[in-house]
């Protein structure tokens, strides 16, 4: 683990901002936000498929991502999880269910669907 280190943020309303910038964070904080729009954001991460047509196509997008000062919602670290084209915040317990939803969804929604296809492929039916 890296050393912790601050940085300076201009602010449109609070001028300079010292914050302390966690070892995790990937992203520049450029002047000109709001001392609330400051936020810490870590590699992404993306489940990805090859789809005809269009070639490999991410989706499910996910990174750890933090708004220390913000004046609304909370101040935690936290995972966004990019789910139909917006960005959802989950703590570790939300995060687990969307785990577990995306887990019996390939088991018993894909798979099954996948085997239907395949029965049908063959001139089953």
């Amino acid at each position: 683990m890296s050393a912790s280190r601050t940085v300076i943020v201009q602010t449109l309303d609070y001028g300079e901002v010292v914050l302390d910038e966690p070892s995790w964070c990937v992203v520049e904080h450029p002047a000109g936000n709001h001392r609330s729009g400051i936020r810490h954001d870590g590699v992404q991460h993306a489940a990805s498929v090859d789809v005809a047509g269009r070639g490999r196509v991410e989706f499910l997008r996910a990174n750890l991502t933090q708004f220390p000062f913000a004046e609304h919602g909370s101040r935690d670290v936290t995972v966004a999880v990019e789910i139909d084209g917006e960005h959802h915040e989950f703590d570790p317990a939300g995060l687990g269910d969307l785990a577990a939803a995306i887990t019996a969804h390939a088991l018993y929604g894909l798979l099954p669907l996948r085997a239907r296809l395949q029965s049908l492929s063959g001139g089953g039916e």
